[in-house]
């Protein structure tokens, strides 16, 4: 089945299979089958049980919270999957995922997809690193709405457009992550992203354009996370990433490496039409062993602004030495 010279390109750029032999993939998945959804055909419902993953060949699929009459949380393409959550016990489907267009998929049985997992340590990787994605925003809610139930009124901290952490829970968080980087003696490195020309996008493309943008940008940044970093939806347009344990080397290889993965992506609207490629502008600075969340944030925010003085689409950096200024990779 996965023979197909077509098939099998798909499925060595897909997040779950990057880096898997290829000999791997069509010994462990060669039983897949194929199926097709009309547009408007609901693939998986909430709380239905499933022993399926499906990675999108062609199409798009509409992520939803009820089955018509409201607008998408997500909108997947080429190379993504569905279906992955409920590789981990019973769990059940959590929102219903509708064809936003005609659709191919590859049907992986979770047999299959564990073989390939024990075969593979980059198959386990890449299947972590998805669950890590999916469920990493839907966990906070959950604990949100535990804390509401029982009384504690606190504030919300997703963000309701991106899923991602909102500004207040993320400064908070760092503050945290700050006082035991300074005690454990590590580097740690805050990233700021905003996506360039986004009020261009926003008059060209409205509301729902924009907020797809922005969706599509969150969801990139997740996929590029380890498990340790903290991404939030700042402000508007920009988004901020701490990452502990990270020197500033290794933070500017980061964000070139979101940067470029946010210059691949394509982001579709519900109707299927593709926007036009954008880019981000990213700014990092390295925490000092005296910094609060605000320095950090003004100084990563002082990099963040040459970049986009500089036209954009690019990293810059500072450290934690005032006399050594930006520089661009």
């Amino acid at each position: 089945m996965i023979r197909s010279p077509e098939i099998f390109k798909v499925l060595q750029m897909a997040p779950l299979f990057q880096g898997v032999s290829g000999k791997l993939l069509v010994e462990k998945l060669n039983r897949s089958r194929l199926r097709t959804l009309n547009s408007g055909e609901t693939l998986l419902v909430p709380g239905q049980a499933n022993h399926v993953v499906y990675v999108i060949l062609s199409g798009r699929l509409r992520i939803q919270t009820k089955d018509s009459g409201v607008e998408p949380i997500a909108m997947l393409g080429e190379g993504e999957c569905v279906g992955e959550e409920s590789l981990i016990g019973d769990v059940h489907i959590p929102t219903y995922v509708i064809a936003a267009t005609d659709c191919k998929l590859l049907a992986i049985d979770h047999a299959a997809l564990w073989e390939l997992i024990d075969s593979s340590h980059q198959a386990a990787h890449n299947m972590l690193s998805v669950l890590n994605m999916r469920i990493r925003p839907a966990a906070q809610v959950i604990m949100e709405s535990h804390e509401n139930h029982h009384g504690f009124l606190s504030a919300p901290i997703v963000d309701e457009i991106t899923g991602l952490y909102n500004r207040p829970w993320i400064e908070e968080k760092i503050g945290r992550y700050l006082r035991r980087n300074v005690f454990d003696k590590q580097p740690s490195c805050i990233m700021m992203v905003k996506i360039d020309q986004f009020n261009k996008l926003a008059d060209k493309y409205g509301q729902l354009g924009s907020e797809q943008a922005l969706r599509d940008t969150a969801r990139t940044i997740l996929s590029c996370l380890r498990p340790d970093d903290q991404a939030g939806h700042f402000l508007g347009e920009q988004f901020a990433v701490f990452m502990p344990n990270t020197t500033l080397a290794d933070g500017c290889i980061a964000a070139e490496r979101l940067r470029k993965a946010v210059s691949g992506s394509v982001i579709v609207l519900p109707s299927g039409d593709a926007l036009p490629p954008i880019s981000v502008s990213l700014g990092i600075s390295l925490a000092n062993f005296d910094d609060t969340p605000a320095s950090l944030f003004s100084r990563a925010n002082e990099a963040l602004q040459q970049a986009i003085e500089s036209g954009g689409n690019c990293v810059k950096w500072q450290d934690e030495n005032p006399e050594r200024k930006t520089a661009q990779l």
